[in-house]
């Protein structure tokens, strides 16, 4: 008898600390937990007692169920567009068509920040492949060496940006390019953003 409910507490702490892990440091309700332990409410709850009992967890009522260091596993995420095109002009003719949007850790994003999807493979060495999404924030200036959005005469790019003696150089990354196309020397030039992050699918 002591056996059997050790193993229940065993797996309902290990129900608990997956479910947090797997859904921001939230946790599940008391219907969750009954419903995992296939047991009715009253004897889940007399379970997650057990646990509050020995320090497993804290729990003061409905919906204050937690467990040690669960508040520093919440992560704050925000909300940030995807453009799939930019359309370029003067700032107040600017037009962005916004395809939807996707939540990403709040770490992650530095000041005012887009996603946008990448076509081509001109910087697969970088790990930027076609249909990845790049988080970008937002910027009208870049460093020597930073992968900006750049607008140039020939529409709206993403390449690694150097100046060389003022003059603004496009690099491509990717080495199976020849050496002509690797490199583009725009006459015009204004950047957009730089290039945060790279979110991409598996599979």
């Amino acid at each position: 008898m002591r056996t059997m409910q050790e193993e229940k507490l065993r797996r309902l702490k290990e129900f608990l600390e997956r479910y947090v892990a797997e859904h921001n440091g939230v946790s599940p309700t008391l219907g969750e937990i009954s419903a995992y332990m296939g047991m009715v409410k009253s004897t889940a709850y007399r379970h997650v007692l057990e646990l509050e009992r020995r320090g497993e967890i804290t729990y003061a009522g409905k919906n204050t169920l937690e467990l040690r260091g669960q508040k520093a596993m919440r992560v704050a995420f925000r909300r940030v567009p995807v453009i799939g095109e930019i359309v370029c002009g003067a700032p107040d003719e600017q037009e962005e068509k916004v395809e939807g949007y996707l939540a990403v850790p709040e770490e992650w994003a530095e000041g005012a920040c887009f996603l946008l999807r990448a076509y081509g493979d001109s910087m697969r060495d970088v790990g930027i492949d076609e249909g990845d999404l790049v988080l970008v924030r937002r910027a009208e200036t870049a460093q020597s060496g930073q992968i900006a959005v750049a607008l140039t005469e020939n529409g709206t790019t993403l390449k690694r940006i150097f100046f060389e003696k003022g003059r603004p150089r496009l690099h491509a990354e990717n080495a199976a390019y020849p050496p002509e196309k690797r490199d583009f020397f725009p006459e015009k030039l204004s950047v957009q953003g730089i290039a945060l992050k790279v979110i991409k699918d598996i599979g």
